[in-house]
């Protein structure tokens, strides 16, 4: 009898599930990398709005912007390049435009490099962050 009542439970709550998930569909590729800013090739992360682009980390590359200049680690946002709506495709990968948003290749989507949020198009995730750590010189990215 006891056997039933499991089986039953488990049959409503399967039942119970919609099917859908809060996982962001961006796959997760291990990342723990650091970048100098005071280094030539991040030179514009010395500035507000300054963007790096490491096509080598995550998924579909990654990106770094400087949102503030308070000293701190909420001063950068790092966000993984691939679109979120086309992970499988290759036109996919996301490219920076005007040092603000990213873009997707395949249905010009774009996002807010301040925060990683769709800001247009028909996608209701945005670019999968990633934690930042700084000490003043050193930024490290990582999903850990």
């Amino acid at each position: 009898m006891a056997n039933k009542i499991f089986l039953w439970l488990g049959l409503a709550a399967l039942l119970a599930c919609d099917g859908t998930s809060n996982r962001h569909p961006v796959p997760y590729v291990f990342v723990n990398e650091s970048v100098f800013t005071n280094s030539p090739s991040a030179y514009d992360l010395q500035f507000v709005g300054g963007t790096h682009v490491r096509t080598d980390w995550g998924h579909g590359g990654l990106v770094i912007y400087r949102r503030t200049n308070f000293g701190d680690a909420l001063d950068f946002g790092a966000y993984d390049l691939r679109c979120p709506n086309h992970v499988s495709m290759p036109c996919g990968a996301s490219t920076v435009v005007d040092g603000l948003y990213a873009e997707c290749g395949c249905d010009n989507q774009r996002f807010l490099l301040f925060d990683g949020s769709a800001i247009d198009g028909t996608t209701t995730w945005g670019l999968l962050p990633y934690q930042v750590q700084y000490d003043g010189v050193r930024l490290t990215v990582s999903n850990l």
